[in-house]
C-alpha cells in the first residue's frame, strides 16, 4: 500500500532517515525510540502497513499505557497494536510509565510531617512534591489496579506481552538531593528509621521500600500472566556498588559519602534489581551536560563523555548475570544542559558509534533510544546504523562471553569483545597516542591487538 497521507511527522521522519536494514536481524531484538509515538490516527491496515516498515528498519513500536479518563480507549489501543504484533511476530512492547506516577499524589495523606504535626514536602527535585515513604500504603492498591486493568486485558484477549518499561523516576522513596535532610526532619521518619543518622542504613531502607513498590504494584502482576515477559524501570539494573552519574533531576552533595574520580563524584549505590523481581535490567547512558567537565585530566574531548559512558555500560555489562538481558537508554546530544549555561564540546558521532559497539560487546543487548524531537533524525541514524552492522555479527553477540571489563584511566586504546571458543571478536578504539599493538590476556591466554580504527577484527587466541 502507499505510504498513509496521514501518517504522523515523527514517524515519516524515522522511516526517511533510516533504510531498510541490510543485514538479516535473526532473533534479535528491535531498537526502541520512544519518539515513534502513538499510531492512533492511522486504520489497522495502515497500522499494520507502519510496524512492517519500522521493523524492516530494524525498529519497533511500544505501546504507551494511559491512565485517568484515557484508560479505557488506551487499552484498546493497546490490545489492537499488540494484536498485530503477535500477528506478524513481533514483539508486543509496551510502557508503563503513566500507570506508576504518582504514589506521591501531591496530598497531606502523602507528605513528611514535622515534630508540630504539619505536613510537608521535599521540592527538591525539580518540580513534583517528594513526601513521606512511610505514607504510602493506601495508594499501593491504586497504582495495582490500574496495571491489573491492562494485564488482564491483554490476558483475556489472548496477547502475550513480551517487554514492559517505565520512566519511573521522580516518584516514592528516595536518597538524593533533600531527601535524607527531609526524612530526618519527618517525626514518622524518624520513628520507622532508629538509625536515620546513618545515610547507608537510610539510603538501603530507601531503596527496599522503592524495590517493594516495583514488586508489588508492577513486575509481579505483569509477570503472574506473563512469566516470560522482560520487565523493568530506567535506572534499575544490577550494579558494583557504584553509581558513576547523575540524573537530570540530582546533584553532588559532597557532604553525603563518594569516591572522586578527577572532579566527578561517585555514589555508593544500593543494588536493587533483584528485589524489584525485574526481569530486564536498564541502565541509562547519557552524554549528562555535566560530565564533560567532570573529566578536565582528558585532553581528548571524546574521550570525557566516552570515559564516564563506558563506565556505566560497563558496570551494567559486568554486575548483570547470564541469562538477563540488558536493555539501555542511549542519548548522544548533549542531555539537560542547564538553562543558560556554557556551551560544553557535544561527543561526536564517531565517538558515540564507537560507544554503542563497545557496549554491544560488553554485554548489553537491546538498544531504547529517547530522544527530543528536533534531534530524532540524527538519533536514530546513528543507532540504526550500529544496530544493522552487528546483525553481521548475531552469533557472537548472542552466544559470544565479554572478554574485557575494563575502562582505562588514562586515555588511549579502548578494547572489548566476546569469545567464543578460541576466537575472540573486538573492537579497539584509540583516543591517545598509541598507534601499535597491544597485547591483552583472555583467560590466561594472550591476544595481540593491532590497530583497526572503525573496524571489527576475529582473532585467534595463542
Amino acid at each position: 500500500m502507499p505510504v498513509p497521507t496521514n501518517l504522523p511527522e515523527n514517524i515519516r521522519t524515522v522511516l526517511n532517515a533510516c533504510p531498510p536494514l541490510r543485514n538479516q536481524r535473526g532473533s534479535r531484538e528491535l531498537l526502541y525510540q520512544y519518539s515513534i509515538g502513538s499510531l492512533s490516527a492511522l486504520n489497522d491496515e495502515e497500522a499494520e502497513w507502519t510496524i512492517r516498515e519500522l521493523a524492516a528498519r530494524g525498529i519497533g513500536v511500544i505501546s504507551m499505557w494511559q491512565t485517568g479518563a484515557n484508560q479505557d480507549a488506551g487499552i484498546a489501543e493497546a490490545l489492537r497494536i499488540g494484536r498485530i504484533q503477535k500477528k506478524l511476530g513481533f514483539t508486543v512492547a509496551c510502557d508503563a510509565n503513566a500507570l506508576l506516577y504518582s504514589f506521591y499524589d501531591k496530598t497531606a495523606a502523602t507528605a513528611h510531617v514535622d515534630e508540630a504535626g504539619q505536613p510537608f514536602f521535599d521540592e527538591s527535585f525539580s518540580g513534583p512534591k517528594m513526601g513521606c515513604p512511610f505514607a504510602l500504603e493506601h495508594r499501593m492498591p491504586v497504582i495495582l489496579g490500574r496495571v491489573a486493568a491492562y494485564v488482564e486485558a491483554y490476558h483475556h484477549a489472548g496477547i502475550p506481552i513480551g517487554i514492559v518499561t517505565a520512566d519511573w523516576e521522580i516518584d516514592g522513596p528516595h536518597e538524593w538531593n533533600e531527601a535524607w535532610r527531609s526524612s530526618r526532619q519527618c517525626a514518622r521518619c524518624r520513628e520507622n528509621l532508629p538509625n536515620i543518622d546513618d545515610f547507608a542504613a537510610f539510603q538501603a531502607r530507601m531503596r527496599q521500600m522503592r524495590s517493594r513498590l516495583q514488586r508489588e504494584c508492577y513486575a509481579d502482576p505483569i509477570l503472574a500472566r506473563n512469566p516470560d515477559a522482560l520487565v523493568t524501570n530506567y535506572a534499575v539494573y544490577p550494579n558494583d556498588g557504584w553509581r558513576y552519574w547523575y540524573d537530570y533531576f540530582e546533584h553532588p552533595q559532597p557532604e553525603l559519602p563518594h569516591k572522586r574520580d578527577q572532579n566527578d563524584l561517585h555514589r555508593p549505590w544500593y543494588n536493587d534489581f533483584f528485589e524489584t523481581h525485574f526481569t530486564l535490567a536498564m541502565p541509562v547512558v547519557y552524554t549528562w551536560y555535566r560530565i564533560y567537565d567532570a573529566y578536565p585530566e582528558f585532553t581528548n574531548p571524546d574521550y570525557r563523555w566516552f570515559y564516564n559512558m563506558l563506565l556505566v555500560g560497563t558496570n551494567a555489562g559486568k554486575s548483570t548475570p547470564s541469562g538477563i538481558p540488558i536493555a539501555t537508554f542511549i542519548h548522544w546530544h548533549t542531555t539537560a544542559p542547564p538553562a543558560d549555561s556554557p556551551a560544553v564540546p557535544q561527543m561526536s558521532a564517531e565517538a558515540y558509534t564507537e560507544l554503542l559497539w563497545h557496549l554491544l560487546l560488553r554485554g548489553h543487548d537491546i538498544f531504547y533510544s529517547w530522544t527530543p524531537m528536533d534531534e530524532l533524525a540524527e538519533e536514530i541514524a546513528l543507532v540504526q546504523r550500529v544496530y544493522d552492522g552487528s546483525l553481521l555479527y548475531n552469533n557472537w553477540l548472542l552466544n559470544g562471553t565479554p572478554i574485557c571489563f575494563d575502562v582505562p584511566r588514562q586515555q588511549g586504546p579502548v578494547i572489548s569483545g566476546v569469545r567464543v571458543g578460541n576466537q575472540v571478536l573486538l573492537r579497539r578504539t584509540d583516543f591517545g597516542e598509541v598507534r601499535e599493538p597491544v597485547t591483552i590476556t583472555v583467560d590466561g591466554r594472550r591476544l595481540v591487538v593491532p590497530v583497526s580504527p572503525g573496524r571489527m577484527q576475529i582473532l585467534d587466541l595463542e
